[in-house]
């Protein structure tokens, strides 16, 4: 399944204190994410491009584990958007099936990531970050209801927000792996 989003920036509701905290059953990944800076358009520092891509990793990494990872069963994956703009969530959150485990979250007894890597390509016009390109690889086996490997692939489009790094539109793809 592809699902696809190009969206404007602007006008945000909330802010980074509005983003979705790290619910209680939230917890990190036994898996280490590979993530890599990509190419850099324009001239960015090394300094200044290290800290794009550690900034744009946290962002991704938040919406791995929300919206894949966890506890499960669970209905609720609302908190695996609270990165993305007004107009990206929206879209994130109709198009579930794919943007995260909502369609078989109540189904599942546990999720167990496979393999997480993230490559950052930024654009940056004048020597300043102006947008960043999260290309995704996300492996997970889940088990219970639906036993199963997916793997997630495709691109996270993110602009620098005076509230951090925010995802502004995606083109992502879910499909069962090969046991």
């Amino acid at each position: 399944m592809l699902v696809a989003l190009v969206g404007c920036s602007g006008d945000d509701e909330g802010s980074k204190k509005d983003a979705a905290p790290t619910s209680s059953g939230e917890t990190a990944s036994a898996v280490e994410t590979d993530a890599r800076l990509g190419v850099v358009k324009g001239r960015l520092g090394k300094k200044r491009s290290q800290g794009v891509l550690t900034a744009v990793t946290a962002v991704v990494e938040r919406w791995f584990d929300r919206g894949y990872g966890g506890d499960y069963p669970r209905g609720d994956f609302g908190a695996a958007f609270g990165e993305f703009t007004k107009d990206a969530r929206a879209l994130a959150v109709r198009q579930s099936g794919v943007t995260s485990n909502a369609k078989v979250g109540p189904k599942l007894e546990g999720v167990e990531m496979v393999r997480r890597a993230i490559r950052v390509d930024v654009a940056a016009p004048n020597g300043r970050p102006a947008g960043a390109t999260a290309r995704v690889r996300l492996k997970f086996t889940m088990s219970g209801g639906v036993e199963r490997t997916d793997l997630v692939t495709g691109r996270l489009l993110l602009t620098p927000t005076e509230d951090g790094w925010k995802v502004f539109g995606f083109d992502l793809r879910r499909g069962e792996e090969a046991p």
